[in-house]
């Protein structure tokens, strides 16, 4: 009876839309509600009707006839004490006059539909009327001792018995009608008191379903659809019921890595079912005093009542960790996931539930950037939050106060060596944090949404130097940006190009870097992003090269220049045999790939003599010499843009 009367399942099993026999349901109780309601309205009428009727039988034609006969015998009483001199004449005409006024109204349209059903009485009537006036001209000269009042009594008196009679008829009527009327309105009153009670029961039994599924909705808002956990509304009302009862308890964020790539790679139906077993696996790994909600799209809470001590909380996430790691498979896919999780504690770190989630999610955020198995939350991360965004406030003054520092790292071609470009490097001199690097400097942009600005700054300032450094250099000189992430769109090459344009430069004069974290999540789109680029001949360097997570297939498709390896790959080659095995394969496949491989973060001689070998290993036959693409202080150290002139000089005399 419960399932029938369920909403449609939804893919997780739970209940969602309301079904047909729910509609079925109150559709009828609807219809049902409008047939009693119907129903009543026409008893009323009916109870109306007969209640006008009865008045009409009790008041008006009765009352009327009976006046009538008193009046009729009043007047003859007149006669007769008048022809006895007992009376005025004058007394004699009022009876008259009296009399006279009384069959009009019974003749008149108010009573004419009564009196017609009863053809007897109506020519009674009339008769009676007739009389009375025909006697008029007697009455008026009716004196004591006349034999007149004969004939005024042998004219009217006839009528008395018969009108008597008729009255007497009309009264058993009304009387028989009284009781018809008394058993109709009692049956009236029966059938109003069914249907004003069906009514109200089929009322009561729409509003318990309307009820109940309200309730059923209210549950659901508290749910979240796909997996059925409890939502931020939930959760949050939890946490609050915690915090009045005063009560400490841990909120572990969790969130599963690289969950959002595989929606690109396998599709929302295969990564939702993923989703659904690890929530399945987490919530029965949960004790008696954890609760397990799903506040957001693929976020996950843990709530520990009581469990602020360190140690319970290793436990606690090293159970969480043993739950997921084994392996998932869906629709023939094989998946191993890894928690990322960002922990909280109450009272402790913060003493509401805004500052708790704040902080939780600062910790989780903290763990992706790291990625650390779990970031427990600290006072420290506060300030750092507040130092970034004192950073971004001040950074649109500095940029229209020339505050930035440029600096630049060639890229050079060994062993001739020839400088092909040089790399701008983008700092900040903080009045009051000091030296803010390219790095900080960058991912502070991205997070504050100020990327474009500090991009188009950085080309401006450097465009203005380009051609005094083309005269000092043999060959055509570029120099490269970063591409951050969130410029990485459909119309960028527009704005650069517009830059560009305004200094009367060719567009091969700059290179982008890009990463290959960018490019890999969306290789469909990046491919769309970088053909418009090399369209207007801006060319392309993909840095990270071999760390970025990128499938070799979809990258040999790429429209690229350069390939940029991690500057760690390169260190310590020198003295770990297996550093130097990882940097050959990369040589190996930036040949099959046909892409020039740029060696960055070659700081020290000997680290450079490793490349050189190795360059020369893969040498083919028909090379004469081994070209090797080396960027790092061991070939050029980081330059000033007034240090740049004169080192491209020196470069060229050695």
């Amino acid at each position: 009876m419960k399932r029938i009367f369920a909403s449609y399942p939804r893919l997780d099993g739970q209940y969602g839309r309301v079904s047909a026999i729910k509609f079925i349901l109150g559709g009828s109780l609807l219809l049902v509600m409008l047939y009693f309601g119907l129903g009543a309205s026409q008893t009323l009428s009916k109870i109306r009707d007969h209640s006008s009727l009865l008045e009409q039988r009790t008041y008006e034609v009765p009352w009327s006839l009976m006046q009538l006969q008193l009046e009729m015998i009043r007047f003859l009483d007149a006669v007769r004490l008048r022809h006895a001199d007992a009376i005025s004449q004058d007394d004699v005409m009022l009876r008259y006059d009296i009399l006279w006024s009384r069959t009009p109204v019974l003749l008149s349209n108010q009573y004419q539909a009564t009196l017609s059903e009863r053809q007897e009485l109506w020519l009674l009537i009339r008769q009676i009327d007739t009389r009375i006036h025909e006697l008029e001209p007697i009455v008026e000269g009716l004196q004591p001792d006349s034999d007149n009042y004969l004939v005024i009594l042998t004219a009217i008196s006839p009528y008395i018995e018969p009108l008597a009679r008729t009255v007497s008829a009309l009264m058993h009527d009304n009387v028989r009608f009284y009781a018809e009327y008394d058993q109709a309105y009692r049956q009236l009153g029966k059938q109003l008191y069914q249907q004003i009670t069906g009514f109200f029961i089929a009322l009561l039994l729409l509003l318990l379903l309307l009820f109940r599924e309200l309730r059923r909705y209210w549950s659901l808002q508290q749910q979240d659809p796909l997996t059925g956990l409890p939502n931020r509304f939930a959760l949050q009302r939890q946490i609050s019921t915690l915090i009045e009862q005063d009560q400490p308890f841990s909120l572990s964020l969790l969130e599963l890595k690289n969950l959002s790539s595989h929606y690109q790679r396998f599709g929302f139906k295969v990564v939702d079912k993923l989703l659904q077993a690890c929530c399945d696996r987490l919530q029965g790994s949960l004790l008696a005093h954890e609760y397990l909600a799903q506040p957001g799209q693929g976020g996950l809470v843990i709530l520990g009542k009581g469990v602020v001590e360190l140690a319970d909380i290793r436990a606690q996430i090293s159970r969480f960790t043993q739950a997921l790691s084994e392996k998932v498979t869906i629709d023939g896919y094989d998946f191993y996931m890894e928690p990322l999780i960002g922990v909280v504690l109450y009272p402790f770190d913060a003493d509401n539930l805004v500052d708790l989630q704040a902080r939780g999610e600062l910790a989780l955020e903290l763990c992706k950037q790291q990625q650390q198995p779990y970031v427990f939350f600290d006072a420290s991360l506060l300030k750092e939050m507040s130092r970034r965004q004192q950073l971004a406030k001040d950074l649109s003054s500095a940029l229209h106060s020339n505050n930035l520092t440029l600096q630049l790292q060639p890229l050079l071609a060994w062993p001739a060596p020839q400088c092909l470009g040089l790399q701008v490097l983008t700092s900040w001199h903080h009045p009051q944090f000091g030296m803010i690097a390219p790095a900080e400097l960058e991912r502070m942009t991205e997070l504050y949404q100020c990327s474009e600005s500090v991009l188009i700054w950085s080309l401006r300032a450097i465009c203005s130097q380009i051609s005094v450094w083309q005269r000092h250099s043999s060959a055509p000189l570029f120099v490269s940006l970063t591409l951050p992430a969130t410029l990485f769109r459909p119309g960028i090459e527009v704005t650069l190009m517009t830059e560009l344009q305004g200094f009367s430069l060719p567009a091969s004069s700059l290179v982008l870097e890009i990463n290959e974290h960018t490019v890999a999540h969306d290789m469909q789109a990046a491919t769309a992003i970088l053909q418009r680029i090399r369209a207007v001949g801006i060319r392309i360097m993909l840095t990270e090269f071999g760390s970025g997570g990128a499938a070799l297939g979809p990258l040999s498709l790429l429209p690229l220049d350069w390939l940029k390896l991690d500057a760690t790959f390169c260190t310590g080659i020198e003295h770990h045999e297996q550093s130097r095995r990882q940097i050959a394969t990369l040589l190996d496949i930036a040949k099959v790939l046909a892409q020039p491989l740029v060696c960055c973060g070659v700081d020290h001689a000997s680290e450079l003599a490793v490349l050189e070998k190795l360059s020369l290993e893969r040498q083919g036959a028909e090379e004469q010499h081994a070209t090797l693409l080396v960027q790092g202080d061991a070939v050029g150290g980081v330059l000033a843009v007034t240090e740049v002139g004169e080192w491209l000089l020196t470069s060229q005399q050695r």
